[in-house]
C-alpha cells in the first residue's frame, strides 16, 4: 500500500511540474492571434486590386481513367 502512495505522490509531483512548465510555455505565446480579415496584415493603401479576375496562361487538363476491378470473386 505504501509503494502505492509513495507513486501516486511522484505522479501528482511530476504533473504539477509538467504543467507549470506548459503554461510557462504558453504564456510566451499568447502575442500571436490569427485574424479573420488580412486588415492587420497589410500596411494601409500598400495594396489596391483593380480588377477581379482570373486569367489562366495555360489550360492543362489531363485525363487518366480510373482502374475498375470487374471481376467478381
Amino acid at each position: 500500500m505504501e509503494i502505492i502512495l509513495t507513486l501516486l505522490v511522484c505522479l501528482l509531483i511530476a504533473a504539477a511540474i509538467s504543467g507549470g512548465i506548459m503554461l510557462l510555455v504558453r504564456s510566451k505565446l499568447k502575442s500571436v492571434r490569427s485574424e479573420r480579415t488580412a486588415c492587420n496584415y497589410t500596411r494601409r493603401n500598400s495594396f489596391k486590386t483593380t480588377n477581379s479576375r482570373d486569367n489562366f496562361l495555360f489550360n492543362n487538363i489531363v485525363r487518366v481513367p480510373i482502374p475498375r476491378n470487374n471481376s467478381k470473386k
